[in-house]
């Protein structure tokens, strides 16, 4: 099959599938060099040697440049690379939503992360608005949507009640394993670090974390939070960060090399989202055999095994929060247990060959509703 696979944005979770399917069957791959470096592929070595790739240079949407050069990608993905599917991770972008709404030919495939902003995003929810009508024209022409969770799912159904529910399918991310290749074995474990990663925005709930951890120092006195990334909701917490000696900030772009020693030197990940789809956070934890502990907001749930590979719970729950915490700090076998849960569930559930196999499943159930509709 002849795949054109378009990751203008969510390149990290689209790379380790994207080495899968390149595997059996023909890719051509369209992303920017803004999502480029954001997976820390600055060059094209993250990706398979046998994808034939294309990286768009950022242009402002007032350029006609932006125009040529979008229409461009998709004339060389459709007609020159004659693809049989179009697997697009959805984006808010005007002129591509346009474009492949009008496309009608080749059977389209819809990746939907975020059926919705997220709460608090004031800034991208004025951008989402003013774009809506395209994403859900955009939504209802796909001959298929694939969700990363059962919950994504249900959200996405809630806010679309036309589109039918054979046509939305359950793919998890996979795992983030080329973070591995930047290991070093001059790194390791430092016990007690309990590491909080990723964009800092209101729903992240790091007030709640903040507030359990002034827990968990009382009964964990070794225990020391990472906190590294950027978001709008920081400064709201940066002197709280700052004034606790048991916490280190990283308040910046966080590399591919430091993302690795970062993960390599956690004892566990945690997410106290107050709301979610699904996170790539766990992703990356799952590469590095990290267990989690997570709330039971959106598909969280869906990617840690409660008492497997992590602990789930309650949303704003400062106090359950704070006793999984120290549950795991103070129980090694226990922790040591999750680490081989975490690496079983990345081998087998959450493998990207695995999720690979079921995205092909779906292009040809793609193709086949189209040829059936065609004959109709």
């Amino acid at each position: 099959m002849r795949i054109y696979f378009g990751a203008y944005w969510f390149l990290d979770a689209s790379i380790p599938v994207i080495n899968s399917l390149t595997k059996r069957h023909s890719l051509f791959v369209v992303t920017t060099q803004g999502a480029m470096q954001k997976a820390g592929a600055l060059g094209d070595d993250l990706i398979a040697s046998g994808v034939t790739l294309r990286c768009e240079t950022p242009i402002k949407l007032k350029n006609p440049l932006y125009w040529w050069q979008r229409a461009v990608g998709v004339w060389q993905g459709v007609k020159r690379f004659r693809c049989d599917v179009i697997h697009l991770q959805e984006v808010a972008d005007p002129f591509l939503d346009w474009l492949l709404i009008r496309l009608q030919r080749v059977p389209l495939i819809l990746t939907v992360h975020d059926p919705a902003p997220h709460m608090g995003e004031l800034g991208f929810m004025k951008y989402y608005q003013q774009r809506r009508p395209l994403v859900e024209e955009l939504r209802r022409r796909a001959d298929w949507i694939i969700v990363p969770g059962s919950d994504t799912r249900r959200q996405l159904l809630d806010l679309h009640p036309e589109l039918t529910d054979e046509r939305v399918t359950v793919i998890p991310l996979g795992v983030y394993d080329y973070f591995l290749r930047w290991q070093r074995p001059e790194h390791a474990e430092k016990p007690g670090t309990v590491l909080f990663f990723g964009r800092i925005n209101a729903y992240k709930g790091l007030g709640v974390l903040l507030d359990a951890w002034e827990r968990v120092v009382t009964e964990c006195p070794q225990a020391r939070l990472v906190i590294a990334g950027q978001g709008y909701d920081l400064p709201n917490y940066r002197e709280r960060i700052l004034r606790d000696p048991q916490c280190v900030l990283i308040d910046r772009f966080v590399s591919s090399q430091e993302v690795a020693q970062l993960f390599t030197e956690a004892s566990l990940v945690v997410l106290p989202y107050v709301e979610a789809t699904q996170s790539g956070v766990v992703s990356v934890a799952l590469a590095f055999g990290k267990p989690a502990v997570v709330t039971s907001v959106g598909s969280l749930p869906e990617m840690v095994e409660d008492g497997v590979s992590g602990l789930v719970v309650p949303p704003r729950d400062p106090d359950a929060l704070a006793t999984a915490i120290v549950r795991l700090l103070r129980d090694e076998p226990l922790r040591r247990k999750m680490e081989e849960g975490a690496r079983h569930l990345a081998s087998s559930r959450f493998s990207n060959e695995v999720l690979a196999q079921q995205a092909e499943e779906v292009y040809h159930r793609a193709v086949a509703h189209r040829r059936g509709y065609s004959s109709a």
